[in-house]
């Protein structure tokens, strides 16, 4: 069923990511009719350094 993959910048805590797999879950769950045992959330971490934003790495500010 749904596999959704959020990418965000490293750094979140244990608990904002069980916060965000739960609130991801929950909503796929209810929209697509589906069970939450079906919903799969993979969550990678990505530097700052390896994240361009407005054509610049979003560690430069």
């Amino acid at each position: 069923m749904p596999v959704i993959t959020v990418d965000w910048w490293s750094g979140n805590d244990h608990e904002r990511r069980s916060a965000l797999i739960g609130e991801i879950t929950a909503t796929v769950s209810r929209i697509a009719h589906c069970p939450a045992e079906a919903v799969t959330v993979i969550v990678r971490d990505v530097e700052r350094t390896h994240w361009g934003k407005g054509g610049r790495p979003a560690s430069d500010g």
